[in-house]
């Protein structure tokens, strides 16, 4: 092609009045070796034109194919939080009976030893003993339980703290889509710059 029709060929993709078939014929212009020099900052924009094209572009519903296996995987985890916060739980709470049962044989062992509590001398006084050291005990057992996970709050506000940021995830995912269009305004800032 020559360079007076190539000239008449961009004013008119400017324009917006190129069919497919001359903007082809452009981009093989410039493609060329033989471009002016006058006409680099073009050459830039179609040369930006053609690498773009070549990227694959995503499956329409990539997007939200992808949103969608991203919240499968939030739901995923978030399931196994409540299975191992339900296990951490159970675990307390038979660890909290194993000590209650542990302190009320401890505690009928001594009285044993001491002789207090023969089976024939067995009376609702020391029921009534047996049952303020077994409420002591569960007291006791409550504080210490209620200290232990008194200092595990942070960590639930930290967990809080990035379900929120996995929204910037998807914002990142987005602007990185967006990258070939980044060249493409460069092509066009240096054929703003060259005019």
């Amino acid at each position: 092609m020559d360079l007076k029709k190539a000239k008449a060929l961009l004013a008119d993709y400017y324009e917006g009045q190129t069919s497919r078939e001359e903007e082809t014929l452009l981009k093989r212009f410039f493609s060329g070796s033989e471009v002016p020099s006058e006409m680099e900052a073009d050459r830039l924009l179609f040369l930006s034109l053609i690498e773009s094209s070549a990227e694959n572009i995503p499956d329409p519903h990539f997007d939200e194919k992808l949103f969608d296996a991203i919240e499968e995987q939030e739901q995923k985890k978030s399931r196994k939080v409540n299975v191992r916060n339900m296990i951490i739980t159970m675990s307390g709470i038979a660890a909290g009976l194993a000590i209650l049962i542990g302190s009320y044989f401890i505690m009928i062992e001594k009285r044993v030893e001491e002789g207090m509590l023969a089976s024939e001398e067995y009376t609702v006084d020391d029921a009534r003993l047996a049952y303020e050291e077994a409420r002591n005990a569960l007291l006791m057992v409550s504080q210490v339980m209620n200290k232990g996970t008194a200092k595990l709050e942070p960590l639930s506000k930290m967990t809080d703290a990035t379900r929120e940021l996995n929204i910037l995830n998807k914002f990142h995912q987005g602007t990185s889509e967006l990258q070939a269009l980044s060249r493409f305004d460069e092509a066009i800032n240096t054929v703003s710059t060259d005019n």
